[in-house]
């Protein structure tokens, strides 16, 4: 391998340094972690917990599946607090965990819920639990006869939606994880070269 090979490695090496750390920038970091809302409560203990901030695999596989899990779950507002426990508990890589609870947002949020909702009615019907269709998620409901006091019928609506939430959660966590091992191997393969 000559200079202009290892000097063109370098240069890839960096720019793809340079990308990554270009999506983590609204990230938290051990720098900025005091400036969000909900972790700067915990930012002294975040801080000197350095598997927080690993990008080590032992770090990055139990952000990725339990990340999933809780951007999947109907914690709407809970969703940082919890990821951030988890990372504690689980020695997760907080950056990644938090990136993950950014699945369900405002755009994204009814779809997610609807599917959590179906997924569960459908998994409870086949364990044997009868579960009442919500009138309001009916697409025959008639909607010129809607009452805010009607929302409260949606509280039966939860059940289903964990139940759904943790089979969409569990499942793409393990593709997600699987996803990784995966990425990591071609990664960490030595690179072919083609010229010989």
């Amino acid at each position: 391998m000559n200079s202009s090979e290892c000097q063109r490695g370098k240069e890839l090496r960096f720019k793809r340094i340079r990308r990554i750390k270009r999506w983590l920038r609204p990230l938290p970091r051990r720098s900025n972690i005091h400036k969000y809302p909900v972790l700067k409560w915990f930012s002294s203990t975040a801080y000197k917990r350095s598997y927080l901030w690993s990008f080590k695999g032992s770090a990055m596989k139990p952000a990725l599946f339990w990340g999933m899990i809780v951007s999947f779950s109907p914690l709407v507002g809970l969703q940082m607090l919890i990821a951030f426990f988890l990372a504690l508990i689980m020695r997760a890589n907080l950056p990644l965990i938090v990136a993950l609870q950014w699945i369900s947002n405002p755009f994204t949020m009814g779809a997610i819920y609807f599917a959590d909702y179906k997924i569960g009615q459908i998994f409870l019907e086949l364990v044997g639990f009868e579960i009442n269709r919500n009138p309001l998620l009916s697409p025959e409901y008639d909607w010129s006869n809607f009452k805010i006091k009607d929302t409260l019928s949606l509280l039966n609506t939860f059940p289903p939606m964990f139940v759904g939430g943790a089979v969409l959660g569990v499942f793409f966590g393990v593709v997600s994880v699987f996803t990784y091992n995966v990425l990591a191997k071609i990664y960490q393969s030595p690179q072919i070269n083609l010229k010989s």
